[in-house]
């Protein structure tokens, strides 16, 4: 802390340190993060009635306290492998410049707060994502050995050109 004086009041002049909140989860191996400002909801296990011409990423469209919503698949979407088919769906519901969505990911882990400063650019092609989509990545603590993880943009994931 630097103390100031101006006009004979002494002000102090605190050094913020500014942490960010994500909620992390699994698609396939890869840790994933989200602003948690962008998501909506986490729900397991609700039916997704699918839609005929759509995308393949789109899985289809689920019904949340009387909204539908369209819930897409991020593996199809990037052109990821499809590794965990453990049959339980667990959306991540996301606010987009096209409204709700929801995201399919194999496992939710939790949400984290992190230093911006310590983010990282993103390695070419890192896991397979097109680096317009990744805000960077971040070696956290994992429960055994440290681990990357990669900051998703939802925002730019979702607008009406990628879509």
């Amino acid at each position: 802390m630097k103390d100031l004086e101006v006009l004979g009041i002494r002000e102090i002049e605190k050094s913020a340190s500014y942490e960010e909140r994500l909620i992390t989860f699994r698609l396939n191996e890869e840790l994933i993060g989200v602003n948690i400002q962008d998501v909506i909801k986490i729900t397991k296990d609700i039916d997704i009635t699918p839609v005929p011409k759509t995308k393949e990423y789109i899985l289809g469209v689920m019904n949340l306290r009387g909204n539908i919503i369209p819930v897409v698949t991020l593996k199809k979407m990037f052109n990821l492998p499809e590794k965990n088919k453990n049959g339980k769906k667990t959306i991540v519901v996301v606010e987009t410049e096209l409204g709700h969505i929801g995201i399919l990911v194999d496992k939710v882990e939790g949400a984290i707060n992190i230093n911006p400063d310590d983010i990282q650019p993103a390695p070419m092609n890192a896991i397979g994502i097109d680096p317009e989509f990744i805000d960077g990545v971040i070696m956290i603590s994992g429960e055994k050995d440290k681990e990357l993880l990669t900051l998703l943009n939802i925002k730019k994931i979702f607008r009406k050109e990628n879509i």
